[in-house]
């Protein structure tokens, strides 16, 4: 059967245990169905294994298969920025919301995918810019950027403007910009809402908010936030997706907005947003 998938990267979580295994069993499942596959040279070299490899410089695949959970695919969003390849993700991991079938499944979910029964979401991103002192870094995210604290003992206070508006004076731990895929993260452990995935959206969650009035807010997709470091300058950082962490310097402007690009993450036919919720939130392990 030809596939539009002729060439697939394997994305490993190199630290899970038995990671060798998995990838074995993807590789066999590629010679069966005569796919040829590719690890990256850093990957292979991780794992000691002897494989076909490619460089991000020169990556010509067609689909980045990722064995691992939720951290291991906000990893490889990152690590393939600009490539617009698809993903596809196998949960190794516990909740693996943004992958599209348990490990034992593997080689049945390559199977469907390969047959031409998925669906692409395509998943909106974050981005935000840090000014200071006339320079100037730009960040993208999947889930959320989080602007945090380093010194745990202090509040921080921020304020925000909306479109060039003032909004509100936030007290606390700090906040969380996510978008709908990320609603079902950190913003949701932090009293945030469940957004379907394919609603344009920007989030704003407070952190541990030390006010009276503290909910969580839904802006339109074109909205675009400016965060301002009020009062007495403390030592903040941002989180991008959990997996990178920079200082914020003193006197800093942060801008937040949403990207047009988007991230391509292929699920299975038949599966839904409701279904994948209900299975991974709301069913008891007894159930």
């Amino acid at each position: 059967m030809r596939s539009e998938f002729g060439t697939i990267l394997i994305v490993p979580n190199i630290r899970k245990p038995n990671i060798g295994d998995v990838v074995g069993r993807v590789v066999s499942w590629c010679a069966g169905q005569g796919v040829q596959y590719r690890l990256l040279e850093s990957d292979a070299d991780a794992l000691s294994i002897e494989a076909p490899t490619v460089t991000l410089d020169y990556l010509n695949v067609d689909l980045a298969v990722v064995l691992g959970g939720d951290g291991t695919v906000l990893h490889a969003v990152d690590t393939l920025a600009g490539h617009d390849i698809p993903l596809v993700g196998i949960n190794i991991g516990k909740l693996g919301f943004l992958t599209a079938a348990e490990v034992h499944h593997a080689e049945e979910a390559l199977d469907l995918i390969i047959q031409g029964r998925y669906i692409v979401s395509e998943r909106q991103m974050v981005g935000c810019t840090l000014g200071a002192d006339g320079e100037h870094g730009e960040f993208h995210a999947l889930n959320e950027i989080v602007i945090g604290k380093l010194v745990r003992e202090r509040l921080i206070h921020l304020s925000t403007y909306i479109n060039g508006e003032f909004f509100m004076r936030y007290s606390g731990d700090g906040l969380i910009l996510a978008t709908s895929t990320g609603s079902t993260a950190y913003s949701l452990s932090s009293g945030g809402p469940i957004v379907t995935p394919d609603i344009r959206c920007l989030l704003i969650t407070p952190i541990c908010a030390h006010m009276l009035f503290a909910r969580p807010m839904v802006l339109d997709a074109s909205d675009k936030v400016k965060v301002v470091v009020e009062e007495k300058p403390e030592r903040l950082s941002l989180s991008i997706d959990g997996h990178l962490e920079v200082e914020v310097p003193t006197g800093a402007v942060i801008e937040f907005y949403t990207l047009e690009r988007t991230v391509k993450i292929l699920e299975l036919e038949g599966t839904t947003f409701y279904q994948t919720l209900r299975r991974k939130f709301l069913v008891s392990p007894a159930d």
